[in-house]
């Protein structure tokens, strides 16, 4: 008898961009339907695309890039660890993706709009008395509450809360989505599957691709190096603390932050070379320059 296999974590960003990808146009429709509310007829997938050419400048992978019907950009992004960067470093994010849809001459009426989406795996300082799993965020004049633009639109979702708000919202299709993207291994899901087609579908989708032995190596690595990020992180805050001084502190977290998430890359990257896997797809999963990698090659 074949042991079932334990599937992998779709919050794993190289497991959702795995999973919500071109032929898989269904079951992205539907998450993202579940987040913005809106009905989407058509949807086109991109390639995943990475934000930054050059070594010292900050990269991201952005998980999930798609064009709705309506010309709409939508960007998906998973973030598992505070790196007590996420509005500023995603609103950089989605500004690239707003300015870059301008070629030279074309005037900026026919700019779409961009929605970015982030799920995070934390809790955001600014949101934690909000109950609701996701909030969305737009530009207000903030005395009369009147939007200066539709064109750029936010939805931070958090993903710990989901628990606290299962079995007040059962039918909620996005509290089902996050239910499962946490851990389809969980019994509630199966449950789900009966109610949600789209989250049946994305479960046998899920289920062929935990058989890829490659793919589960690599979301272990990165599912270890987000961890020891986070312990890193938390020893960096405590040996702060114990300094008693303000610039202590906040050299001790940025100390320990930088050194833990390089660490983790390193490492990865490493075991990536044994693999002979190519410099472009390290670079790309660990977010490491080339020139990182063919430095980390030679040693």
């Amino acid at each position: 008898m074949n042991k079932k296999i334990e599937l992998l974590k779709p919050k794993i960003d190289v497991v959702f961009h795995s999973l919500f990808k071109k032929g898989n146009e269904k079951i992205t429709k539907a998450i993202i339907s579940s987040i913005t509310k809106e009905e989407i007829k058509e949807i086109k997938l991109e390639d995943r695309h990475v934000v930054g050419k050059y070594p010292k400048e900050k990269l991201g992978i952005l998980d999930l890039k798609a064009t709705l019907d309506n010309g709409t950009i939508c960007d998906i992004e998973i973030q598992l660890a505070d790196n007590k960067d996420t509005t500023e470093r995603f609103l950089y994010y989605w500004s690239r993706i707003y300015s870059s849809q301008l070629e030279k001459g074309k005037p900026y009426k026919e700019l779409n709009k961009v929605i970015g989406i982030i799920i995070l795996d934390y809790e955001l300082d600014k949101t934690k008395n909000i109950e609701e799993i996701s909030t969305n965020w737009k530009i207000k004049e903030e005395t009369r509450f009147i939007n200066l633009t539709d064109k750029l639109e936010l939805f931070i979702i958090e993903i710990p809360k989901v628990r606290r708000i299962i079995e007040k919202q059962p039918n909620d299709k996005l509290i089902q989505w996050m239910l499962f993207l946490d851990n389809p291994n969980n019994k509630e899901v199966l449950e789900i599957m009966d109610k949600n087609e789209e989250i049946k579908e994305a479960m046998e989708e899920l289920e062929e691709i935990s058989k890829d032995e490659e793919l589960r190596w690599i979301a272990e690595l990165k599912e270890k190096a987000i961890r020891d990020e986070r312990n890193l992180m938390e020893h960096a805050i405590e040996d702060g603390l114990k300094q008693g001084i303000e610039q202590g502190i906040k050299q001790g977290i940025e100390k320990g932050i930088e050194q833990g998430i390089e660490k983790g890359k390193i490492a990865i990257a490493k075991k990536l070379l044994s693999r002979n896997m190519s410099i472009e797809e390290i670079s790309e999963i660990t977010e490491l320059s080339t020139e990182e990698i063919n430095k980390i090659n030679k040693k």
